[in-house]
């Protein structure tokens, strides 16, 4: 290896390490706050404790925001899954008019802020004579995951053989019968992705859900944000914050081992 290929080895590994400190040492020091005996997040520890975590789920507020989130976010993991199936389904067609116009507008989601697509959801709703619900909050969240689940699962479409649902439909099988038992199973790796990142999309989003969540019903993001600058409520927030980390891996680790799962039954 020569010595500029050396050189650049270090330096891609110094940038990774880097990264690597800079993404997890927040978590890391999340964590150790998460069982200080103090209410003050500070350096040196006044001692080990788990009061934390009792006391966080004894708070129904807390614990009515957290269960709220989660339920808003599987919603719409699966409605936005949903959605992007048949839209990818619609984009696999042969003959589409005005194709890439109706890309641009699936994908426009991306590159308009949440705050704005925000405010313009609440003065819809206002028009239309609507409260602000959590049903509007799962609307907003489906819209701007829905580009992400189209992303994950019209490339998985692309790639299947037709010869396959083709030679379904030779047997005998409908249209319905050949998509539910050949091509669905098939998309099923890009699905489970896409349940997953529309998941933590909603989940995590705050923008919308602070302007769209009604009076009393706050999700976890606005809870958190509020919590923060509560200094009472910030050990309890801190060790609900750890859990949730602690469940986001597992569960990023448990769907990368069911999605190979997957793929190794469909490649045998």
């Amino acid at each position: 290896m020569t010595v500029v290929g050396r050189l650049g080895r270090v330096m891609l590994s110094s940038y990774f390490a880097v990264l690597m400190v800079f993404l997890y040492a927040p978590l890391v020091v999340l964590l150790i706050f998460a069982f200080n005996n103090s209410e003050t997040p500070a350096f040196p520890l006044s001692g080990f404790t788990t009061k934390w975590f009792h006391i966080a789920f004894s708070n129904t507020e807390l614990t009515s925001a957290l269960s709220r989130s989660a339920q808003i976010a599987l919603l719409n993991g699966l409605a936005a899954t949903a959605l992007g199936v048949l839209a990818s389904i619609g984009l696999s067609a042969r003959r589409l008019l005005f194709r890439s116009v109706v890309i641009t507008t699936l994908l426009l989601p991306l590159v308009v802020p949440y705050i704005v697509l925000a405010i313009g959801m609440l003065i819809l709703l206002h028009q239309m004579g609507i409260q602000t619900t959590l049903t509007a909050v799962l609307a907003g969240h489906v819209v701007i995951s829905l580009p992400y689940s189209v992303l994950v699962i019209y490339p998985r479409l692309q790639s299947l053989d037709e010869a396959v649902v083709e030679a379904a439909r030779d047997l005998g099988a409908s249209e319905f019968v050949a998509f539910m038992r050949i091509t669905l199973p098939l998309l099923a790796p890009a699905l489970l992705a896409s349940v997953l990142i529309a998941f933590t999309i909603s989940f995590d989003e705050f923008a919308i859900a602070s302007f769209l969540a009604p009076a009393g019903a706050p999700t976890y993001p606005i809870f958190l944000y509020a919590g923060a600058r509560t200094p009472a409520l910030l050990p309890e927030v801190i060790s609900i914050g750890t859990l949730v980390i602690a469940l986001s891996i597992v569960l990023v680790v448990g769907a990368e081992a069911g999605r190979q799962w997957a793929e190794r039954r469909l490649e045998s």
